[in-house]
């Protein structure tokens, strides 16, 4: 499917509810972002945002490359070049940057992401990260 055909502008309800029938997370995305912002300042993760945020879902482990969450799953839950995520989204930039592997990232709303790109934990915002690498926002769907 087209990724333009199968758009959908997001109405405000929990992203969760955007996710496939029959899957879930075993944490919510509201419980993912709390956990995920309590890390806010933590050195963990630096250079594996794909771990840390299988982490904040509850998951053991995930997709090998931070960008095969958006290449793997349907065209239906992208949100192309859609800076303004909700709460709980992952946002998601393509394999031109992280030496290949993207970049993933956890939407805390507000134009703003929670990351472990280098160093500490940090919020920060998702424009001017990568635009030109910028894929879109989905829910957190990891397709495993």
């Amino acid at each position: 499917t087209s990724a333009v055909a199968s758009y959908v502008p997001y109405d405000g309800s929990d992203v969760d509810e955007l996710l496939p029938p029959n899957y879930s997370n075993p944490r919510s995305s509201r419980e993912a972002v709390a956990w995920a912002l309590s890390q806010e300042g933590v050195y963990r993760d630096a250079g594996y945002c794909m771990r840390f945020s299988n982490v904040s879902y509850g998951r053991p482990s995930g997709p090998p490359s931070a960008y095969m969450v958006w290449t793997n799953s349907d065209d239906s839950l992208h949100h192309p070049r859609d800076f303004n995520a909700p709460p709980g989204a992952l946002v998601v930039w393509s394999s031109a940057i992280g030496d290949g592997h993207g970049h993933v990232a956890i939407s805390i709303g507000g134009g703003k992401m929670i990351s472990t790109t280098s160093g500490a934990v940090s919020a920060l915002p998702i424009k001017g990260f990568s635009d030109s690498a910028y894929l879109g926002w989905m829910p957190p769907y990891f397709y495993m």
